[in-house]
């Protein structure tokens, strides 16, 4: 197109050039988008690191070693709990997990309950063999019937029978063994038994001599050095006491305890140490849940729980016929005796 000044005017075209959006918003809708794309450019460079982690957890726990300790004690013959009590063991055992069960005493003899005492502990020993005990340690009570009785009942016992501070003097042999070794969750588990000072009945056993229990301890941990990777105490003596020993054997990794029929709903921890009792009269069975490192023995986390039981009725006809054959035995040795 020709001007009026003879010259060709130039064709006005739309720019092809799109206007700034931020030149259209207003200024903090501006800031706001831009914070918004680096807090998407962030999470897009930690992704990475969040599924590393994620599978290094992961990797953690697949490596990791499920362990069950069911524990019980102090049952004192109370033959209205067993059943019970093996219920719930099934159940802990047919989750197809690793599982230990042990019994920390005062579980054969109990004063109080003498129908029950008068033969229950043939009963308690065979409960015990059918619901697979893997070990047992002696409490004061079980030493009450007398050495010949307690050498019986550890010899019908298809478990180890464990008290590592009663030591036998030179020429006598004690129905207990100090320690047994298991194998369980790819580990070698020592396990060792030790019994409180308090109410031994020394004149029955003349030939036991009592150690101090840390001492006891330290002694077997010693002796099996280098064949274990995780240490269990059975110990027939109060919480408050396993902590103390705890303090100056800190090798231990967990500390069955009875006697003081306390009950700990949380594990008391004395430096690596988990503590637990389970009450008494077999209200209870203990289950601590843990997860080890099978390398390291550690363990990586740790559950515990108190289940509670259901009693059953006692049959106590064969109390009262036990109780009136011996009864029968005495007068008749009495009337031979003074005739």
């Amino acid at each position: 197109m020709i001007g009026r000044n003879g010259m060709r005017d130039s064709i006005l075209r739309p720019s092809t050039q799109l206007p700034n959006v931020e030149d259209r918003l207003p200024r903090y809708v501006c800031v706001l988008a831009r914070v918004a794309s680096e807090l998407v450019s962030d999470v897009v460079r930690f992704v990475p690191i969040v599924v590393f982690l994620m599978i290094l957890l992961g990797g953690v726990a697949a490596f990791a070693s499920p362990l069950t300790i069911l524990y019980t004690n102090d049952i004192h013959d109370r033959l209205g709990s067993l059943a019970g009590l093996g219920e719930l063991i099934e159940q802990e055992r047919s989750t197809g997990n690793p599982v230990l069960l042990f019994d920390s005493g005062d579980t054969w003899q109990d004063f109080r309950a003498p129908l029950c005492a008068v033969w229950g502990s043939d009963q308690t020993v065979a409960w015990m063999n059918d619901v697979k005990y893997d070990a047992m340690e002696i409490g004061n009570h079980d030493l009450y019937y007398g050495a010949d009785k307690l050498a019986e009942l550890s010899s019908k016992s298809d478990f180890p029978v464990l008290c590592a501070n009663m030591v036998p003097l030179a020429g006598h042999k004690a129905p207990f063994a100090p320690y047994t070794i298991i194998s369980a969750a790819g580990m070698r588990v020592l396990v060792i038994g030790v019994i409180t000072a308090e109410y031994l009945s020394y004149p029955d056993y003349p030939w036991l001599k009592y150690v101090d229990p840390a001492q006891a301890i330290k002694r077997v941990l010693k002796e099996t050095q280098g064949k274990h990777d995780f240490v269990i105490v059975l110990g027939h003596l109060p919480v408050a006491q396993a902590a103390q020993i705890a303090r100056v054997v800190p090798d231990i990794d967990v500390f069955l305890t009875g006697h003081s029929h306390e009950i700990t709903p949380q594990p008391v921890k004395q430096g690596k140490t988990l503590i637990v009792q389970a009450g008494a009269f077999g209200h209870y069975l203990g289950r601590l849940k843990l997860q080890i490192d099978p390398q390291s023995g550690k363990v990586i986390s740790a559950q515990n729980t108190l289940l509670e039981t259901k009693k059953n009725p006692v049959d106590l006809d064969r109390g009262y016929l036990k109780l009136f054959t011996v009864a029968a035995a005495i007068a008749t040795s009495l009337l031979l005796l003074f005739h």
